[in-house]
């Protein structure tokens, strides 16, 4: 599920946003809505999209000043605004596309698309970076491995995993530096590939030695 968050300061855009997408877009989550910077910063930090949709004129600044709050943003950006002239900035914010009011429904899904294919781009080459990271090197201590929230991807060192613990279906990593990441997958899935880094299984959970 493609993890989406709508900014707009009109709530029946927002509404209709919501509606085109919940129809025709079945593999999207939309995971909140904002209408103003402050609201659109705040959601972006609690609730970690994957894809913003993004209005540029907002009641308290404009969509840019959203992207400037982050030293580093690590979500994709659609523009959905009625002011034309902003296009080119938007494409130096490194948006994925920019899309004109009133929305084009054919527009808005074949962008949506686009986004999926470009996030799933990115996740593939963390997962390569990672696999050519552990092939090149010769030290135990900067092996890593490639863990999956609902959230992102993260490339993890195995030297900081403490332990794991099972929660239902799901794994909780432990990290050093009281870091916890939850991931959707066994712990009967991690068990093979954490005892060669000198795990062991300890009735529920995976610990280091």
């Amino acid at each position: 599920m493609l993890r989406t968050l709508i900014v707009d300061d009109e709530e029946h855009v927002r509404e209709m946003l919501v509606s085109i997408l919940l129809s025709f877009c079945p593999d999207l989550e939309i995971v909140g809505q904002a209408g103003d910077v402050a609201g659109a910063v705040s959601k972006i930090k609690e609730l970690k999209p994957e894809l913003v949709l993004l209005d540029i004129n907002l009641p308290d600044g404009c969509g840019f000043d959203v992207l400037n709050a982050f030293s580093k943003v690590d979500f994709s950006v659609i523009f959905v605004t009625a002011y034309e002239e902003y296009a080119v900035k938007a494409f130096k914010c490194s948006a994925l596309d920019y899309i004109l009011k009133p929305v084009n429904i054919d527009e808005l899904v074949e962008t949506i698309e686009k986004a999926r294919e470009s996030i799933a781009n990115k996740n593939l080459a963390k997962k390569i970076a990672a696999f050519l990271d552990n092939l090149n090197s010769s030290s135990p201590e900067d092996k890593k491995i490639v863990l999956k929230t609902q959230e992102s991807i993260h490339i993890v060192k195995v030297s900081t995993v403490i332990r794991c613990e099972s929660f239902h279906n799901y794994t909780e990593f432990h990290l050093s530096g009281a870091k916890k990441l939850v991931v959707s997958r066994t712990l009967k899935e991690f068990e093979n590939l954490l005892c060669e880094f000198g795990f062991f299984r300890a009735t529920n959970r995976i610990s280091s030695m």
